[in-house]
């Protein structure tokens, strides 16, 4: 499997917090709907995108806000629920890979970052 990914990625455990919407994906104002709160663990990033572990339940294709600390600075992006699904019972690759982290979320969530962010220092993760 060739992996045509922009961005080169890592493994890492950094606590986010993030901001959601519900609804049709198509209809959502990210100035004038209301948002929902949730939090979780980052356990897979790049300077394109994250993947994390939450007991949030999001929706394909919603924006989502994400706030978290790299090694000196602090980040807030933009970005797109891009995958997501249960971690329990799951058959799906991705599922599996991160099948350990189970405990620490009952749901996979991939976001795609609007812009990607600044280079970051892949071994102080």
């Amino acid at each position: 499997m060739n992996d045509k990914r922009k961005f080169a990625r890592f493994a890492c455990k950094i606590k986010c917090k993030f901001m959601y919407f519900e609804g049709d994906p198509e209809t959502i104002n990210i100035e004038t709907d209301k948002k929902t709160k949730g939090k979780g663990l980052i356990i897979d990033i790049s300077q394109g995108g994250a993947f994390l572990v939450s007991d949030e339940r999001l929706t394909l294709g919603v924006p989502v806000f994400l706030e978290f600390r790299l090694p000196g600075k602090k980040e807030k992006t933009l970005g797109t629920v891009v995958r997501t699904g249960l971690m329990k019972n799951n058959p799906s690759e991705v599922a599996q890979k991160f099948a350990s982290f189970s405990d620490k979320g009952e749901t996979y969530i991939a976001v795609e970052f609007e812009n990607p962010i600044d280079e970051f220092q892949s071994d102080r993760l």
